[in-house]
């Protein structure tokens, strides 16, 4: 008895030190299906309330994103070249530490190698730090990325998703992830 009352104890001790998941959007905010290579143009204020992150995306001016339906039913984020830049803003982080964001990544067309420019803020967007991204491979290649989010106590971060500046190559995003440590 006393084995299998130290063993629960040492396993609910690693459950609580793992990562756990505290955000994820896919990008599909009731959206119809039309099929691939479809896309859904509109404001996210037309959207707002429907995202699966629960958190409304927004971008300057209510400018319009993106939505490119792909690789059978899922949708991912598409930011043209010359498009405005995507917010996810104040995401509740408070009592986690050892953050991390996971999201997969494509190069449009037979693009290059591209480092995707995602910024975070730890104050509301009152200032941005660009997180170390790491390059795609060549066009329509999905990668699946991950990168720490800055260290600190805080209780939200929000990103903010920039337009590819390296080439005139869209750059699409899909199931972004936030995961950290409860403290």
């Amino acid at each position: 008895m006393k084995k299998i009352t130290l063993l629960f104890l040492v396993l609910t001790g690693m459950l609580a030190n793992a990562q756990q998941t505290l955000y994820s959007e896919n990008f599909e905010s009731n959206v119809g299906i039309l099929g691939d290579g479809q896309m859904h143009t509109f404001k996210p204020s037309k959207k707002a309330g429907t995202w699966s992150g629960g958190v409304d995306l927004e971008t300057a001016d209510n400018a319009k994103i993106n939505l490119r339906q792909g690789w059978g039913n899922q949708f991912l984020l598409k930011i043209e070249s010359k498009d405005a830049a995507v917010i996810i803003p104040n995401i509740d982080v408070a009592g986690f530490t050892n953050l991390n964001l996971s999201y997969n990544f494509v190069v449009e067309d037979a693009g290059d190698a591209v480092k995707p420019k995602i910024e975070a803020s730890t104050d509301g967007g009152a200032s941005w730090v660009t997180l170390p991204t790491v390059a795609s491979g060549g066009g329509w290649n999905a990668e699946a990325k991950s990168v720490a989010l800055p260290s600190g106590d805080y209780k939200t971060i929000s990103l903010r998703i920039n337009p590819n500046t390296e080439s005139s190559n869209a750059v699409m995003f899909d199931n972004f992830i936030i995961t950290g440590k409860q403290q």
